[in-house]
Parts: structure tokens; C-alpha cells; sequence
């Protein structure tokens, strides 16, 4: 009701059986016989996942698709910003922005997420997100805004129900995996400098608690975009990181029958060891073995920021799947 762009509709999704009588459903009833711009429908118990598709299903001839989640909190000009650059920059499928986040109990952000913070203020373009992608999901999804036809996009998943339900429901991320198959279908995508979104973080919040949120449910999509985007027959690939997501990620290329060349690690106890088969050497030794590919995969503070480095010192090109830049 607050927004400057007042041309929108609301799709409220009452994700609830229908018997049930909530004060979330009298609200939401209140809200609509206000406003007609509001409307809302009753599927019955349908999940996250079903919510968003049943709201998509109801998009009409939309030009954009906004999303928001119920507790944060939008900023009055996010429509108009945001529509205003969409149709500015028609290259442009997917436009986000960066946020400020804060803790309900008014404490200051927990380490990681003020860093996690900092991440998602530093991606700004397209190039920006491209790099990023395989670290972390880059797009803040409450401040998403795409356009409608952007969903074409998603053919490779060849489905009749594409168009009307494009989040896909299974034990994963539902928004990382969307904004992966858009990515593999050519859209690009934005970040606006303008904090437009106040984002609740939370002990209880989705991303903590839900297990279709934990690392390996992430590394499944990681490895799944890595397969259709990076490995191709005689790519000679090397992995920087013998351990966590190192370890996770040699595992994964030797069962998919692409083994790395070799392992890198810092630790001189482990240079000139193995993992799973695969020799580890020394950073020194990158000059000389000139992988295709590097895969950055340690995770520690700083350490991502180094490795660039001496891969850049040695003409190396890079992929990062771990550690947050910034």
C-alpha cells in the first residue's frame, strides 16, 4: 500500500487447510475487500513451494513478478526502482537490490550473516552474479522482481506445467535451483545499489532451520549447474582445498569419471599425499601443471581472496564454489 508504483496486483496465498480459521486468513480477507488490487485464494495446505507456484499460476498478463516475503520489510520506491530499471535495460531478466538486514530481537547480525551482508553488497552485474553463483545463492529473494516472459527460459526442463509452476519442490533450495536453470537458460541479472528491502534475520528463519537448506542440499545444485556448465571431455581440472568443500568436491568429479590433475592444499604435512587417488601439491606447483581449470573450494575467511590471486599471478583461470569475497 506504501509503494510510489501503484499499477500491481497482490497474489496473497493462504497456506492453510481450508477448515482452518487463522487470524494470517482474516487479514488477508480484510486487505482485499479494501482493496481489489489485493486478492486472495485458499489451495489448502500446499507448502512453500506450491504457495509461489499457485501465485505464478495467477500472474495474468503480468509484465513483472515481484516477490516479498511476509516479514520484512519493502521499501516505498522498490516497485518503481525496480520497474523503472527493468524496462530501461531489456537485456535485464532478473533485478534484486541490496538490503539492509537486522535481527527481530534487535541484537547486532551474527558474524556470518554480516558477512553474508557484505557478500551480496558487493554483486552488482551480471558478470558479478556469473562469478558468484556457484559460491553462494546471490539473489536476495524477497527483492527479486523478473519478467514474466523470462520464464521461457527455463525450457531445458521440458514441462508442460513450466510456465504456470517454475519453482520445482524437492529437498533443495527452491529459489537457488530457479535462478541456477534461469541462469543455464540465458538470463541475466542485476543487482540495484538502492537498499531497498529491510531483511529479518532470525533464529527460526526458513534458511537455518528447514533441511531443504543444508549444505549438501546446496552442493547438489552446485554440482548439478558445475556438470551442464564447466566439464567438457580432455578439461584438465585441478581443485584448490583437500578438505570441506575441497574433499566434497574431489569426490563428486572422480565418481562422475573427472578425475582432477591434482589437489592443491598450504598444509605440508599433505602435500605430496593423496585424495581419493589424486596427488596434492603445493600452490608452487600450479605453474607448472597449467590446469584448464581451477576450482577454488576452500571456505575460510580471506583464504579465496589469496587463491585468486596467485591463480591470476599464474594466467589460471578460476571457478569459486566457496568463500564469501568482501
Amino acid at each position: 500500500m506504501r509503494q510510489t508504483y501503484t499499477h500491481w496486483t497482490a497474489s496473497l496465498v493462504h497456506d492453510a487447510e481450508e477448515e482452518e480459521d487463522d487470524q494470517t486468513r482474516a487479514l488477508a480477507q480484510a486487505w482485499v475487500e479494501r482493496d481489489p488490487r489485493f486478492r486472495l485464494s485458499r489451495p489448502g495446505r500446499v507448502g512453500l513451494v506450491g504457495a509461489l507456484n499457485h501465485a505464478m499460476s495467477e500472474r495474468g498478463d503480468a509484465e513483472f513478478l515481484a516477490r516479498f516475503d511476509g516479514d520484512d520489510i519493502c521499501h516505498p520506491d522498490r516497485l518503481t526502482r525496480q520497474t523503472s530499471f527493468l524496462r530501461a535495460n531489456p537485456e535485464i531478466s532478473v533485478v534484486d537490490c541490496r538490503s539492509d538486514s537486522f535481527r527481530s530481537s534487535g541484537d547486532p547480525l551474527p558474524g556470518g550473516m554480516a558477512r553474508y551482508q557484505r557478500w551480496h553488497d558487493g554483486i552488482q552485474t551480471h558478470d558479478d552474479f556469473e562469478r558468484e553463483f556457484l559460491v553462494e545463492n546471490p539473489v536476495c529473494h524477497p527483492a527479486a522482481m523478473m519478467r514474466a516472459d523470462a520464464l521461457e527460459l527455463l525450457a531445458e526442463d521440458d514441462s508442460n506445467t513450466l510456465l504456470s509452476s517454475p519453482y520445482r519442490d524437492g529437498d533443495f533450495p527452491e529459489d537457488y535451483d530457479l535462478w541456477l536453470r534461469l541462469l543455464r537458460g540465458g538470463a541475466r541479472f542485476h543487482k540495484l545499489t538502492d537498499r531497498l528491502l529491510q531483511w529479518r534475520d532470525h533464529d527460526g528463519r526458513t534458511s537455518r532451520v528447514d533441511p531443504s537448506y543444508r549444505s549438501d542440499a546446496f552442493f547438489e545444485l552446485k554440482w548439478d549447474h558445475f556438470q551442464r556448465t564447466h566439464i567438457a571431455p580432455d578439461l584438465r581440472l585441478a581443485v584448490w582445498g583437500g578438505r570441506g568443500h575441497g574433499k566434497q568436491w574431489v569426490r563428486a568429479l572422480v565418481g562422475a569419471g573427472s578425475p582432477p590433475i591434482a589437489v592443491v592444499d598450504i598444509n605440508p604435512r599433505s602435500i605430496g599425499s593423496t585424495r581419493q587417488g589424486i596427488p596434492v601439491v603445493a600452490p608452487e606447483a600450479l605453474a607448472s601443471l597449467r590446469p584448464d581449470l581451477l576450482i577454488l573450494a576452500v571456505g575460510s575467511e580471506g583464504a579465496r581472496t589469496l587463491m585468486e590471486q596467485q591463480a591470476e599471478q599464474a594466467a589460471l583461470r578460476t571457478v569459486a564454489v566457496a568463500g564469501l569475497a568482501g
